[in-house]
């Protein structure tokens, strides 16, 4: 495998012979001699040690390499366009569209979108909320957040991270339930559920071995805020994504129990809708800076 990067024009003349199927054609867009398109590929060619392109009398036919390799160069050219635009204003929007979970979004991403800001203060950032039961945003949305499995048609789904359940209490519940807190001290408090495709408490149970019947005092919500103050000035136990319950307990609002955490099916991704349309630019660099934050 090589080990630098390929030189740019020759990536240049690759992609457009790739997208006229024709040398003379691409030196036209390019401004160059027909030589000099068809030296710049044979010398990636023989940077990355495989044919591009298959030489036919009337044009060119790209490789199974080839193509397997074309949609990454573009998708490259594509993202340093539309960050170029995105932190210079060259082209396209400065308005950049987010949708997250609703917890998430307080407790998580809004001091994310804070750093952002100061970074890039000419970009402006519309932030908005959804809970488990919305659809997926139809139109005027750049970036979703989501969690899932990684199908939804009609999107892109990249894997962000997985986010470990953790138990969450009142510190005078967490008293109640000793030191260590054991799951079958908390089996014996009402619970509040988060609302989803799974009851996260079940599989709590189950991992841990512990048969729980339903207590009539539990109660259900539709996001782990509301979770949150539900268990603030009662004896109830939620289950919170580890960001978030650390966000809480960080703040000395809640005292999350790390050391029974679970890991659930589910992920976090981030949703770029499926189009032919270039991309707004603010979008990929945020894409691209939380890429990087995350890794970090």
């Amino acid at each position: 495998m090589p080990q630098k990067l390929p030189p740019l024009p020759a990536l240049q003349a690759f992609e457009a012979a790739a997208r006229h199927e024709n040398f003379a054609a691409a030196a036209q867009e390019l401004n160059l001699s027909q030589s000099a398109v068809s030296h710049r590929v044979r010398g990636l060619e023989h940077h990355l040690g495989y044919p591009l392109f298959e030489r036919l009398p009337r044009g060119l036919r790209l490789t199974e390499a080839a193509k397997a390799y074309l949609p990454s160069v573009r998708r490259a050219f594509e993202d340093i366009l539309s960050a170029t635009s995105g932190v210079f204003g060259h082209r396209g929007g400065k308005t950049l569209h987010l949708r997250a979970p609703v917890s998430y979004t307080a407790l998580w991403l809004g001091p994310l979108v804070t750093e952002f800001t100061r970074e890039f203060p000419s970009i402006r950032v519309n932030l908005s909320s959804s809970i488990w039961v919305d659809r997926l945003a139809v139109g005027g949305t750049d970036i979703e957040l989501r969690l899932g499995r990684g199908h939804w048609p009609g999107y892109e789904a990249r894997p962000l991270f997985h986010d470990a359940l953790v138990p969450v209490c009142s510190a005078e519940t967490a008293r109640h339930l000793g030191s260590p807190a054991t799951p079958h001290a908390i089996a014996q408090h009402p619970l509040v559920h988060v609302m989803g495709p799974e009851d996260q408490w079940s599989k709590f149970f189950a991992h841990f071995g512990v048969d729980h019947a339903a207590n009539p005092n539990d109660i259900g919500v539709d996001s782990s805020m509301a979770a949150s103050e539900m268990t603030m000035t009662t004896d109830r136990v939620t289950l919170m994504q580890e960001k978030l319950a650390t966000r809480v307990h960080d703040s000395g609002r809640l005292v999350a129990l790390p050391d029974l955490s679970i890991t659930p099916d589910e992920a976090m991704y981030l949703l770029t809708p499926v189009t032919t349309e270039p991309r707004n630019g603010s979008a990929v660099l945020f894409e691209n800076w939380l890429m990087d934050r995350l890794s970090s």
